[in-house]
């Protein structure tokens, strides 16, 4: 049987017509012989223009379906749940991102950007022609548990949310201390290995002198982290500069204050990484208020590139500036630097005045704390990838601003980045909902879009093993390489490193991959 194909063009609520002539665009698709059905909709994620879609699928006996919009597939899973409804296969809907991919690159050539859109329309029917109906399979979680590794204010609220999803929490928490929470509290104790996948998880878990296992469906990393080490190049001037924890600790333990205090927003003010750390603004208020306050004397100035004061946050700013703490903007691109005549004193270059200021310091930190060492081991337990700083590395900040690349781990909070407890809390509560409901589900999915290994080609060279970041491949009795499907996230790494060539991902094979590179290129398929 012949393929037949819907195609779908969205408007995107007029957006796109501004750069793309979209009637042309489908009537150009619209041609090839084994499109039976076009659909032109202001909105493609409007549940009644789906609805419209879904029912002349039905009607012209679709089975493979290519949309042109402004998103990518996974930004509205309604639309596939629809099609899959009406018995299409879900890895037979195709995407073609318009905004991201054809208008944006080129805003300033509408004629390029109408050829590319035309062009990748194109490779999409070539792709589709290709593509093979793929299944998920399901699992049974054996538990409904959510472990919490952290016990501040992100995981303590991550758990409560948890648990009325209906969750039992487990709060893994490395220091003595003891407070209330939902579920169980572990105190003195620390994560040592994972094996398993998302649903399924067991988790090693050493208590005191004990080691234990604990099978959880889902896993929130709330930490804490930062960054302690004052590695730019204005901290290395200066000998004596301190983190901010630092000087918190000496202020809190009655230690004698060398004056003037200034603090500054990063350690590295010409660096990337490090641009601007939201989670400074709640301690370095409070502490330079707290300095002022009991110093009225001493000069305490605080040198930013933003002012990041959210909130509740605003009432602290004013109440330092009441009290005399100054604020100076600095610009970037001529971030604050030692003076190299007097080494005591900061050259910044005041954006508000226009000029630059000789400002006197005594001590100097920086908006750094002590990093959590225990992150990287934990994101190694886990098979979860970390930021160059340190920190746990999250998903896309748009759609999964907690979630991890690897299914059923969150995270939030300082884990991912130093912030305040404000936003800590608020990212706990949304790792807490997602966990919550992801354990509650019963059963998992897995499968789809896999990598699958061609045994006859292995050499079992351990390049694929070593490679994944999920655990995914292993050598199998037979001494070749073998996928575990519930733990394969479809990333396609093993078949990029495969010296063999005896990977492949399904729905990217190479020959897939060829065809729509042709049809890109202007080949005919």
């Amino acid at each position: 049987m012949k393929a037949r194909i819907q195609v779908v063009a969205c408007k995107c609520c007029t957006e796109l017509p501004q750069f793309l002539d979209m009637e042309r665009l489908l009537t150009t698709v619209s041609e090839k012989e084994l499109v039976v059905s076009s659909v032109l909709v202001d909105r493609v994620c409007d549940s009644k223009n789906i609805r419209r879609m879904v029912a002349e699928a039905q009607e012209r006996e679709v089975d493979r379906v290519l949309v042109m919009a402004c998103q990518k597939k996974d930004v509205n899973p309604g639309l596939l749940a629809s099609y899959k409804r009406a018995g299409i296969n879900e890895f037979l809907v195709e995407y073609v991102d318009l905004r991201d991919e054809v208008v944006l690159p080129h805003l300033d050539d509408k004629k390029r950007a109408q050829a590319k859109a035309e062009a990748k329309a194109l490779a999409g029917i070539a792709r589709l022609l290709m593509l093979e109906p793929l299944e998920k399979a399901r699992e049974n979680m054996r538990t409904a548990n959510v472990v919490v590794l952290g016990g501040g204010a992100s995981g303590r609220r991550a758990a409560e949310v948890a648990a009325s999803q209906g969750s039992h929490t487990i709060i893994i928490e490395k220091s003595g201390r003891s407070f209330k929470a939902p579920g169980v509290l572990m105190p003195n104790s620390t994560l040592l290995r994972a094996k398993g996948h998302g649903g399924n998880f067991v988790l090693t878990i050493r208590a005191g002198e004990k080691v234990e296992e604990l099978e959880c469906a889902a896993v929130v990393v709330a930490t804490g982290g930062g960054w302690a080490e004052l590695k730019g190049p204005l901290a290395k001037a200066c000998k004596s500069a301190l983190t901010l924890h630092a000087l918190y600790e000496q202020f809190r333990g009655g230690a004698a204050l060398k004056g003037p205090v200034v603090i500054v927003d990063t350690p590295d003010p010409s660096g990337k990484s490090l641009a601007v750390q939201d989670f400074a603004w709640d301690e370095t208020l409070a502490l330079a208020a707290d300095i002022k306050r009991k110093h009225p004397q001493e000069q305490v100035s605080v040198i930013f590139q933003e002012m990041r004061a959210f909130g509740l946050s605003e009432i602290a700013y004013k109440e330092a500036a009441e009290l005399g703490v100054n604020f100076i903007r600095y610009d970037r691109s001529a971030g604050p630097k030692i003076d190299p005549k007097e080494p005591a004193k900061l050259i910044v270059k005041d954006l508000a005045l226009g000029e630059a200021l000789a400002i006197p310091f005594g001590t100097l930190a920086f908006a750094a704390i002590p990093a959590n060492k225990d992150n990287m081991a934990i994101a190694d337990a886990l098979r979860i990838p970390m930021s160059p700083e340190g920190g746990v590395r999250r998903g896309s900040i748009q759609r999964w601003p907690v979630s991890t690349p690897r299914p059923g781990v969150f995270v939030c909070g300082s884990a991912m980045f130093p912030k305040g407890k404000d936003a800590a809390q608020a990212e706990g509560e949304a790792a807490g909902l997602l966990a919550g409901r992801f354990a509650m589900k019963g059963t998992v999915e897995y499968g789809g879009v896999v990598a699958e290994v061609d045994q006859d080609k292995c050499s079992a060279c351990l390049t694929c093993v070593r490679t994944c970041p999920y655990d995914a491949p292993f050598i199998g009795t037979a001494g070749k390489a073998e996928i575990r499907i519930q733990a394969c996230q479809g990333c396609g790494m093993c078949a990029g490193v495969c010296p063999s060539k005896a990977i492949e991902l399904k729905g990217f094979t190479d020959d897939q991959i060829a065809q729509e590179t042709r049809a890109m290129l202007g080949g005919d398929f």
